[in-house]
């Protein structure tokens, strides 16, 4: 016990780094359409509901078959993924 030497040392534990990551919003606005809105499918008169309509059902007209993708700005308004302000509903044929 004569070669005993005690240590003062004291253990301190140590962290990695952390780096910020900013979250990735998803797909951004069209050109010209206000930020945070969101991209929806939404329903409208298109070909196929016009043929169904002629050859099949009239009441077809009445339930859109074809839809389309939009971006719903913050404010409700409507626009196509080029950045053309557009209008959506059960039928703007």
């Amino acid at each position: 016990m004569a070669d005993y030497k005690p240590t003062t040392e004291i253990p301190v534990a140590t962290a990695a780094p952390v780096v910020a990551v900013a979250p990735v919003a998803g797909r951004p606005a069209p050109p010209g359409a206000p930020p945070g809105g969101h991209y929806a499918m939404k329903p409208y008169c298109g070909v196929v509901t016009i043929l169904i309509t002629a050859f099949i059902c009239v009441c077809a007209g009445f339930c859109p078959c074809d839809s389309k993708e939009v971006y719903i700005a913050p404010n409700g308004q409507a626009y196509t993924p080029e950045g053309t302000m557009t209008k959506f509903g059960p039928c703007t044929c």
